[in-house]
């Protein structure tokens, strides 16, 4: 009995852990960090006159009047770049030569805003001087919220020239100018046009690499439409059918590249308005 009492003592002393600290589990491995190379694509946009900007625009360059700033904001999908014309040379301008979208990541929408400063104004009459009272307005859209924009300020770098006439350049035959400029560019639809269906889509992309695709899109951002387009000497045509919307909304038409693994890139994207199938047309006064 004695015996039994002895290894039952020793088993209970064996079960007892030797120390009190946990086992210290392995570092996980550093894994490689992963390099996004943003995708670049150029956006559609139009002047308007700054009167004619919604109220919240005007609003936020009367509280930077006496500043010069260069501002951004975005009212019912719409976004707006307002820049400041004060304290300018007289006869010099503003002038946004181009929109860049870039998406660095998955669903953010990175806006780059190229400014360039100008000596002179064109197609300003001569001893005209700007109204540099108002700012300039730029208004663009895209099918998403933007999450960052920025500026990026260019100097002009030749002088400003006496205007002469021009001189035709020697094109040999056959040859085009408007499309041996590389990339996509939309002619057809114009940005802000109302449309309905079919709606037709025209433009030309040269040097591209990649199948060409357009696509069309509600205010939601929900695609309508979307089909490939086969190139003719750089120039493509072609028409999309869709289901009109209750009632006018914005969409967006996009032609881009879709490129190796389903990457889109090279995208031009033009704002237009929706119109649904049928419009009430006006009651004309003093009819019966």
């Amino acid at each position: 009995m004695r015996k039994i009492a002895w290894l039952l003592c020793l088993g209970l002393l064996c079960s007892i852990p030797l120390g009190c600290s946990a086992a210290k589990k392995p570092e996980p491995e550093a894994k490689p960090e992963t390099i996004v190379v943003p995708d670049v694509s150029r956006l559609s946009f139009e002047t308007i006159d700054y009167d004619q900007s919604p109220e919240i625009v005007q609003s936020l360059a009367q509280t930077l009047k006496d500043k010069h700033f260069a501002t951004w904001t975005t009212v019912n999908d719409r976004n707006y770049v307002v820049i400041s014309q004060k304290n300018l040379p007289a006869g010099s301008g503003i002038q946004v030569t181009e929109i860049e979208r870039r998406i660095p990541a998955n669903d953010f929408d990175w806006i780059n805003v190229k400014l360039r400063y100008m000596s002179s104004v064109p197609n300003l009459p001569t001893g005209e001087k700007v109204n540099t009272d108002k700012p300039l307005v730029v208004a663009f859209s895209i099918d998403r919220p933007v999450k960052a924009l920025g500026f990026e300020i260019e100097k002009e770098n030749a002088p400003a020239r006496t205007p002469v006439t021009p001189t035709a350049p020697t094109t040999p035959q056959g040859a085009n100018n408007e499309t041996a400029e590389k990339g996509i560019r939309l002619d057809t639809p114009k940005p802000g046009q109302q449309i309905k269906g079919p709606l037709e889509v025209s433009g030309t992309a040269n040097g591209v690499q990649g199948t060409v695709r357009v696509r069309l899109k509600n205010a939601a951002g929900v695609t309508l439409a979307e089909k490939p387009v086969s190139l003719q000497n750089g120039k493509f045509t072609t028409v999309l059918s869709f289901s009109a919307p209750l009632k006018e909304e914005r969409g967006t038409v996009e032609v881009f590249i879709l490129g190796e693994g389903g990457v889109e890139k090279d995208m031009v994207a033009v704002p237009v308005t929706l119109l649904p199938s049928t419009i009430t047309e006006p009651e004309t006064p003093g009819a019966p």
